[in-house]
């Protein structure tokens, strides 16, 4: 009997100390994801900030000078010296780049695309300014015509995500073709991006921790919404990398209309 009620103590102990570890490890789960949600919300406030900042200071002394230059174009032109009016031209040429350039930095920082009219036609008003820039060929398709919005938190770590992939895609991967799909059901949101560039061993950068600031970025936008990465090395070359989220659709809310970017849907 004495034996009985040791061994049962002992069990009772073992169960009580396994439930407290327990308890302690989900506190410290909670509490990282707290401190990373935190951490990006902060990161995504200044990202606003320095937006806004571009927008309505720097974006306006930029329009101004402008106006400015357009006047004295009329002046140049009058005099009819053709140096002088090259050299306005010129000018006039630099500020409207630049204004274009802070107007593209604006909507890296914040992409108001995704917030008014979701997440494929973000992903494509993005794909559709890098084959400007770059001599990429870039595909992006999904599994349904009518992405369902889901929360801004989700919209925004996939596209970021996304973002990161592509990016990392076109600096390190030396690649002519980046693919992205999107696929949604009632339970997952799986977002792959393929690349046909030198690829990279995944297992390997985790055992020797060379992961970067971008990759672990990934991962910790994920922890927050449960999600997951997968890297892959399919086996015609490049790399690819698969994320998985669980859907956290929103009241249905119909994003503004005549998107430009957007897919011309034909009613037969």
């Amino acid at each position: 009997m004495m034996a009985f009620f040791v061994i049962s103590f002992v069990m009772y102990y073992q169960k009580k100390k396994f439930e407290e570890e327990k308890k302690i490890n989900d506190i410290e789960k909670n509490y990282n994801r707290l401190l990373l949600d935190t951490a990006l919300n902060s990161e995504e406030t200044e990202r606003r900030r320095i937006a806004q900042d571009l927008h309505d200071d720097i974006g306006t002394m930029l329009s101004l000078t402008k106006l400015s230059l357009n006047q004295l174009s009329k002046l140049v032109s009058k005099s009819g010296d053709e140096k002088e009016d090259l050299i306005m031209k010129k000018s006039q040429s630099l500020v409207e780049e630049t204004i274009l350039h802070v107007r593209r930095i604006t909507r890296d920082l914040v992409p108001t695309t995704l917030e008014r009219f979701g997440l494929m036609e973000a992903i494509e008003e993005f794909i559709h300014k890098l084959e400007e820039d770059n001599n990429l060929v870039i595909s992006f398709q999904a599994n349904t015509e009518e992405f369902p919005r889901q929360g801004q938190k989700l919209e925004l770590t996939l596209y970021r995500i996304m973002q990161e992939l592509v990016n990392n895609a076109i600096k390190h991967a030396s690649c002519s073709k980046i693919d992205i799909s999107l696929e949604v059901n009632d339970k997952l949101i799986g977002l792959r991006v393929t690349d046909n560039g030198v690829g990279f061993d995944p297992e390997k950068i985790k055992e020797n921790n060379l992961a970067g600031l971008g990759l672990l970025g990934i991962e910790s936008r994920l922890a927050i919404v449960n999600g997951f990465v997968q890297y892959e090395k399919p086996k015609k070359g490049g790399s690819s990398a698969f994320a998985q989220i669980p859907v956290m659709p929103v009241s249905e809310n119909k994003p503004e209309p005549l998107h430009p970017f957007r897919r011309e849907r034909v009613n037969i």
